[in-house]
């Protein structure tokens, strides 16, 4: 097969000849090359090349001390971008599950596509758009199948985290597993225990952003793969969310997360310690804690909307409500969509000779309120007079 190459790949025809010019083989490799018999948008391009890192610094540019380097690969600098280039490997053993203890280099470009997962990530491509394909992979794309490089007991056994990408590739493609790929991640499916949680959580995400998230979460739940997911113990029934799941078909990580969290039913006093033991970023975090909670109210008033901000076009792109357009023109309409938007602060508190203290963060948090459910109108002159009564025995807030 041939392709024809995009204006990505050609920006990167020049690093391949370079190497040529020197005289070692190079070829755009993995998923890059998948994407572009595809047709899918290209995201990152991976180089590999028979020259070893130590060969690579004669020729280019590249990064001191570089974490990849000593397995094979070095980050290059050539004409004003960065590429990742990596040199042909043989893995070594692998003792942890995860990671090869060493790698030996070679020559030969089949022998280093013999290491990866899957056939259809097993592809190299030359800076003609020529294809080389050594395990199939055509065909499996063809098929829309998931297989992996030689037998799946191994290539699992190697690195655990490749069961999860499995389904991570099936639910982004739309493609089947394999049966005996997908037979091989039940039997292995314990030694996703040594995996860390921030690459089962990297690869979950990917999950649930794909066009056919319910088939990879029902198939791991038909064969036990989620009791090895982080805190899967809080989950009360999992069948409901694994078997069931719709999808958002939405990109945004926060949304696909929050319509996941709220079809998985969890009780408040369980949602927090379910999202810590993710390792999620703390931004994330309150994305989904936001929305839950805006979610899981029936009526929705001025105050409840200023407390979501714009988390709510997250939470109402993932679960979408009958009266979702009115409550987003609700939101729009707010009188104020920020603290600082109050037209009153601390210092005109301070004119009106009330004593500094606690009591000056009540009262701006009930002239909010106020201002919010259209109590009062937002300037400054009606605030003072408010302010005054808040503070006295005719206000809502005690001195």
């Amino acid at each position: 097969m041939k392709l024809e190459l995009s204006e990505k790949f050609k920006r990167a025809v020049p690093v391949l000849d370079e190497l040529e010019k020197h005289g070692y083989q190079a070829f755009f490799v993995g998923g890059s090359v998948r994407d572009a018999i595809l047709g899918r948008l290209i995201n990152d391009i991976d180089i590999t090349t028979d020259a070893t890192p130590s060969e690579m610094k004669e020729i280019f540019k590249t990064a001191d001390h570089y974490a990849g380097e000593k397995h094979g690969t070095d980050l290059v600098f050539f004409q004003h971008e960065n590429y990742e280039i990596t040199t042909f490997r043989v893995d070594g053993q692998y003792l942890d599950n995860r990671h090869p203890d060493k790698v030996f280099f070679t020559r030969k470009l089949v022998d280093d596509l013999a290491r990866r997962d899957f056939t259809i990530n097993a592809f190299a491509m030359n800076q003609q758009g020529q294809v080389f394909d050594y395990f199939d992979g055509l065909t499996d794309l063809a098929n829309q199948t998931i297989k992996t490089v030689g037998e799946a007991d191994q290539r699992f056994s190697e690195d655990a985290l490749r069961i999860l990408r499995a389904f991570r590739f099936s639910s982004q493609l739309n493609f089947a597993i394999d049966p005996s790929t997908l037979a091989a991640a039940g039997d292995m499916k314990a030694n996703l225990q040594t995996i860390a949680v921030e690459r089962i959580y990297s690869e979950f995400t990917k999950l649930l952003s794909g066009t056919n998230p319910g088939r990879s979460l029902s198939q791991m739940f038909q064969i036990g793969i989620v009791n090895f997911l982080p805190g899967h113990q809080l989950l009360e029934s999992t069948q409901g969310v694994f078997t069931n799941y719709p999808g958002s078909g939405q990109s945004e990580d926060a949304v696909n997360w929050v319509k996941f969290i709220y079809l998985s039913h969890l009780k408040s006093n369980k949602l927090v310690h379910y999202l810590k033991q993710w390792k999620m970023s703390r931004h994330l975090e309150t994305q989904i804690l936001a929305s839950i909670n805006f979610l899981s109210k029936k009526d929705i008033d001025n105050l409840d909307l200023y407390e979501i901000g714009k988390t709510i076009h997250i939470a109402l792109r993932a679960v979408p409500r009958p009266d979702s357009q009115q409550l987003l023109d609700r939101f729009a309409n707010l009188p104020m969509h920020k603290d600082n938007e109050l037209q009153l602060d601390g210092q005109d508190l301070m004119t009106l000779k009330i004593p500094k203290g606690p009591v000056y963060g009540q009262i701006l948090s009930d002239l909010k309120n106020k201002v919010l459910l259209s109590e009062i109108k937002n300037t400054r002159e009606i605030l003072l007079e408010e302010a005054l009564h808040d503070y006295s025995d005719l206000g809502t807030i005690e001195k």
